[in-house]
Order: C-alpha cells, then sequence, then structure tokens
C-alpha cells in the first residue's frame, strides 16, 4: 500500500488518484423519474427535485442536456443572499467606472451595445433566455439546461420571482438604459417561447418552499435506489469500476447497506457507495476482509480507514468500526 501513502511519499500520486467523474455519466434515471420529466417537458414547467444528498438530483440536468444534445448545463448555486438578478446577469461596475474615470474629459460615453460586450456576464437563467433568441445572426437559437442547485437556501421571495421570469421569457438590464440608445430592445431581453429552457431545481428539504411556488412546478422525490437499482447502476459504471462484475457488486451492495443500517445521521448514498468500492479495489481489498476482519492484518488500520467515505459523523464511524471489528457484517 505504499504507493497510497501521499502522506509518508510527501508526494501525491496522480496515477492513483480518483479519475474525474463526469456530472451525468452513467446516469440512471427510474421510471417514475422519466415519467415526471416528460410531464416538465410537456407542460414546460421547472422540474422540482428532492431527496437526500449523493443520490443524483443534480446530475439529473447533465444527464437531460446531454441525452438531448443541449450544450452544457448551465448552473446557477443558490446561497441564502440569493437574489433574482444574480441569476441574470453580473454588472462588472467597477471596470466600467474605472473606465469612465481614467478617460475622463474625453468622449468616452459608451454605446449600450459596448457596456453589454465589456461590462455585462449573462449568468444561467438569463444566458439561456439570451441563447432562446441567439445573440447575433452568426449565433442559432438554441435551448439550454438550466440547474438551480438547492433552491430551498433561498430568501422567501426568490423562488417565485424566478418562475415568474421563466413564464415571463424576459428580464430587464437597467445599466443599459442610460446608453446613448433608447431602444428599448437593448435592455429587456425577451426570449423565444419556442426554445424555453429546461430547468432543474433541486432542493434538500432544509425549509419549506413557498405554496404558489410548489404549485408551479412539476415534482419528484429520488429515493435511495434498491439492491436491484444499485446493481444496475453500479454496472454502468465501467470508467470508474471497470474491474466489478455482478457478484462483486453484490457482496459490496450487502456491505454497504448494512453499514448504512448503523448510521443513525446522513445515510450514505449512491456516490459515497460508488467511490468506496472504488477506494476498497484500489487497494485490492474484498468483502471478505470486512466480514472475517483480521487486527493483526498488515492493512487493519488502513482497510478501517474507508469507513470515513461512509459514517459522516463520530458516532457513526464508531458504530461502523464496531460492527467491523466485532465480526457484526454477515457475508
Amino acid at each position: 500500500m505504499e504507493q497510497y501513502n501521499f502522506y509518508e511519499n510527501k508526494a501525491v500520486n496522480a496515477a492513483v488518484q480518483l479519475p474525474k467523474i463526469e456530472r451525468g455519466e452513467g446516469y440512471m434515471p427510474s421510471e417514475g423519474l422519466v415519467r415526471a420529466l416528460n410531464v416538465a417537458l410537456m407542460l414546460q414547467k421547472p422540474l422540482l427535485v428532492t431527496g437526500v444528498p449523493g443520490t443524483g438530483k443534480s446530475d439529473l440536468a447533465y444527464h437531460i442536456a446531454d441525452r438531448f444534445g443541449w450544450g452544457d448545463v448551465l448552473p446557477f448555486a443558490t446561497r441564502t443572499d440569493s437574489v433574482s438578478t444574480d441569476l441574470l446577469y453580473r454588472y462588472d461596475s467597477l471596470a466600467h467606472f474605472h473606465k469612465v474615470n481614467l478617460e475622463k474629459g474625453t468622449d468616452c460615453e459608451l454605446t449600450a451595445k459596448k457596456i453589454e460586450e465589456n461590462y455585462i456576464h449573462y449568468e444561467a437563467l438569463g444566458r439561456a433566455i439570451c441563447d432562446s433568441i441567439g445573440q447575433n445572426k452568426e449565433e442559432q437559437r438554441r435551448r439550454r439546461v438550466v440547474l438551480i442547485d438547492e433552491i430551498d437556501k433561498a430568501p422567501r421571495d426568490l423562488p417565485n420571482d424566478i418562475l415568474s421570469i421563466i413564464e415571463s421569457m424576459s428580464f430587464e438590464v437597467p445599466e443599459l438604459k442610460s446608453a446613448k440608445e433608447t431602444d428599448r430592445s437593448f435592455y429587456r431581453k425577451e426570449g423565444d417561447e419556442a426554445y424555453k429552457p429546461v430547468v432543474i431545481l433541486t432542493s434538500n428539504s432544509e425549509k419549506t418552499l413557498p405554496e404558489p411556488f410548489l404549485r408551479r412546478c412539476v415534482y419528484f422525490h429520488i429515493d435511495m435506489p434498491d439492491k436491484e437499482q444499485l446493481m444496475k447502476i453500479l454496472l454502468k459504471k465501467k470508467r470508474i469500476l471497470p474491474n466489478l462484475d455482478e457478484k462483486s457488486a453484490a457482496k459490496f451492495i450487502d456491505l454497504f447497506l448494512q453499514i448504512s443500517d448503523l448510521v443513525t445521521g446522513k445515510k450514505p448514498a449512491t456516490h459515497e457507495l460508488i467511490l468506496w468500492i472504488w477506494w476498497m479495489q484500489k487497494h485490492r481489498f474484498s468483502d471478505d476482509d470486512l466480514i472475517n476482519f483480521r487486527s493483526t492484518s498488515a492493512n487493519a488500520e488502513t482497510l478501517l480507514s474507508g469507513m470515513s467515505i461512509l459514517a459522516k459523523e463520530e458516532s457513526d464511524l464508531k458504530a461502523a468500526l464496531d460492527a467491523i471489528e466485532k465480526h457484526k457484517l454477515k457475508g
């Protein structure tokens, strides 16, 4: 295990680090989720997805974008102080102010087009609305997938503000109003309904969302997959788990579920299962190493350290380690 001891070696061996897992890679939506998505697409409504962290809520957006060929996902991470403008555009006021003061005394007044090109940066939802009409003759109209993560963190008014913008497919950029041009089209962006963005909203249910907001969404809750679903998911992760066969997968799933039952805090989800199996196989550990744990084994402490992938609280970690050391896990 010497090559994995980065601390002792005083170097990180990139060759044995976890390869990048592409968002949405090998994603397998349940039949229920597919049906909910079809409803959302038909009604042109946002899809609100709930579920414990690690069950693939955010990855759904990347899967949809890839499956339909709609390009890169436009993500937005909600904060407790987020406002609707944050989803639409950023105005670089400091750079604009610096430009004006640097050229003070000269004819430095910029056109709306120049202000937009240099100081306005469109964000997730704003970018999607702009792309629905194309920004110039060279750009084709296109549909985008917008991911608004953890909407439950948002201030109370934000969810409804977001849906109002989506429904109207329009927003204003007041910073462009003071330009020489008075043409309304410069500061008001009106999207094409035919290319309305597909909006995926995720929530960890940390707080209740407004009822008017819920009324205007399609809803789906992602449950933790059962054994059969977990098997299908794992066997599809060939790039990350190339040496995992059905027999080994079944054994790892059984152990994972036993350990999960011991956890009273944050339950390990699908993502942690994938990471744990990758780590176990990278160290050439098998299910038997846990079931018939031997404290005298040369790699015993390393084997136990892998439990930190599944148990995220002190009491849960102790419970998992105790079950392993006292041979409570069944094969």
